[in-house]
């Protein structure tokens, strides 16, 4: 069963893309002014980075495994005005004709995946898609950290509008070889409000696993960062963990 199908209706309230474009966009453009001119956004979601890089003059890609996630992308591109080739695939069997000179996935993506040889077949098709000397960027959540503490609810954020509000809610349940994130949303419009809780289960990667699997698929310069401002990642302290790493 599609993770996404009910939650993709909600997903770009939940992720507040404003605060994202400001967290993410520098990373970003320092990518791009190092001359990386074409990208393929292997779990694109909602098309966010998508509309990110082709709004910085990039030309990009994107593939989703979710057939809702894929849909709330074109219509979001289409409402831009942007004419972006998405792929409905799983990037274990994708199918791209042509190279990169990036390949990303983002927002704790590659821990949907379970299992070792799922997990190498993944990155194995995302360093097939990179040209030679191509980079490789990999953001997930920062497990280390996350198991260490224990957080059992995080707030993830709440506004007021003029109609009503909304505020989401992680609620986190951890297992062996597995954390799953209860997402309660709460949506007040009109004076209705609407209640849900998505249940999206994680692969919870440490950073010592993440940096073996990346040199097992051909990865090369493998570096570790705590936020997109390419601070040293901390294991114990970093709340994200991002990856680059080259062809």
């Amino acid at each position: 069963m599609d993770c996404y199908e009910g939650l993709s209706a909600r997903f770009d309230r939940l992720m507040d893309w404003d605060r994202r474009r400001l967290r993410e966009g520098p990373f970003f453009r320092r990518l791009v002014d190092r001359g990386l001119r074409t990208f393929l956004d292997c779990h694109c979601g909602t098309g966010f980075h998508c509309a990110l890089l082709t709004d910085m003059g990039c030309s990009v890609e994107g593939v989703d495994v979710s057939p809702h996630m894929i849909e709330v992308a074109s219509r979001n591109l289409r409402a831009r005005g942007l004419d972006i080739s998405l792929h409905l695939c799983d990037v274990k069997e994708m199918q791209i004709d042509r190279q990169f000179d990036c390949v990303l996935s983002m927002g704790n993506s590659l821990p949907h995946e379970f299992g070792d040889e799922n997990l190498l077949r993944t990155l194995r098709r995302m360093h097939e898609a990179l040209k030679p000397g191509g980079q490789c960027v990999v953001h997930i959540e920062n497990f280390d950290r996350l198991y260490a503490d224990g957080d059992r609810f995080i707030p993830s954020r709440f506004s007021r509008k003029r109609d009503g509000a909304e505020a989401f809610i992680f609620a986190i349940d951890y297992f062996e070889g597995r954390v799953v994130f209860n997402i309660l949303s709460i949506i007040e419009e009109n004076g209705v409000s609407r209640f849900n809780v998505d249940v999206v289960e994680y692969n919870p990667l440490s950073c010592e696993k993440m940096r073996a699997l990346l040199s097992d698929a051909g990865f090369m310069g493998i570096e570790a960062y705590g936020d997109f401002a390419l601070t040293p990642l901390d294991e114990s302290e970093s709340y994200d963990a991002i990856f680059i790493a080259r062809k």
